[in-house]
């Protein structure tokens, strides 16, 4: 009983959200953004586990750095950005042709080998759904590997948007090798690793505390020799964004697969850190990006283990 009503809440949920899509896709873009304010306040105030999950995390990340207002200030611009996000997904297919200049600075896409494949990583910040139709834009071929929604009606609707701007998706339980052929062809291929998996990861820290990153971005790296660049796309004070590609992270593959992964790894997370530093209220404070992982702590201490020598 307690399964189907959370599947009902789901599918609820989800019908919810394609409503306000078609609703927000038929208003100017300014009254759309006026309104997804008003509606992150109201989660904000309504919703408490915005605010003690976003609240620890904050706590976790900055300690005593930040004051107690430092901290609120952060976590209700981020509930903003992602009520802002979810409102502004129903405009992806206006950004076809030269529609995104509107609304968007580029910089930095020099950095991108056009003739090569590579590996673009973000995460939650800022409007990462805009993001993959400028690269398409500027004629690079560009797959972007995406989780499942909960909801298939909610996982439809919003994949048809991206498929309607040009954006290509393939589901993460289904790439793998196809990635891997992919890169070698000449495709970039974009990660959003800043959340926390439940399989396929590694420990790293993130603002200097331990949790688990997906392998994804290092295991395509030693695999394929691509290239692996950090790339955001954050809201400027006048309402526009700044979208901006990085230079390639240094990796050195020493022939050890164990701690080349960890070190690629680790220098991937420091990437997504960087950029959230610069703009922390547009980043998902409220995702659980510390959470413990019993079953991954028992698997790399079994891995762990194995590695070790004979005594």
């Amino acid at each position: 009983m307690a399964r189907a009503g959370r599947r009902l809440g789901r599918q609820i949920a989800a019908w919810v959200s394609i409503l306000f899509g078609y609703f927000t896709r038929l208003l100017p873009l300014a009254v759309t953004r006026a309104m997804g304010s008003s509606l992150a306040e109201i989660a904000y105030r309504l919703v408490p586990r915005m605010r003690r999950v976003g609240t620890a995390n904050l706590d976790l990340a900055y300690g005593d750095t930040l004051s107690r207002k430092a901290k609120q200030r952060i976590l209700r611009g981020a509930v903003h950005n992602a009520v802002r996000v979810a409102a502004e997904l129903s405009r992806l297919p206006t950004l076809s042709g030269d529609g995104w200049r509107r609304h968007i600075d580029v910089e930095g896409v020099e950095h991108i080998d056009p003739n090569r494949g590579a590996v673009l990583i973000g995460g939650h910040l800022g409007n990462w759904e805009w993001m993959p139709r400028i690269l398409i834009a500027h004629g690079f071929r560009l797959v972007v590997v995406v989780r499942s929604f909960d909801a298939p009606v909610m996982d439809r609707y919003v994949n048809g948007l991206r498929r309607s701007a040009g954006i290509k998706t393939i589901p993460k339980d289904k790439a793998g090798a196809e990635l891997q052929r992919m890169l070698g062809d000449g495709w970039l291929v974009g990660l959003l690793i800043d959340q926390s998996p439940r399989e396929s990861a590694l420990p790293v820290t993130f603002f200097g505390q331990p949790c688990w990153a997906t392998i994804g971005p290092a295991m395509l790296a030693l695999r394929t020799g691509a290239p692996i660049h950090p790339a955001s796309m954050t809201r400027l004070p006048n309402g526009r964004y700044h979208l901006r590609f990085f230079p390639s992270i240094p990796y050195e593959v020493t022939g050890d697969t164990r701690n080349d992964l960890l070190d690629i790894t680790q220098r991937c997370q420091d990437a997504i850190e960087r950029m959230v530093r610069e703009h922390p209220e547009q980043w998902l404070w409220f995702h659980r990006r510390w959470k413990e992982r019993p079953r991954l702590s028992a698997e790399w201490t079994a891995r762990q283990r194995d590695a070790q020598p004979n005594q």
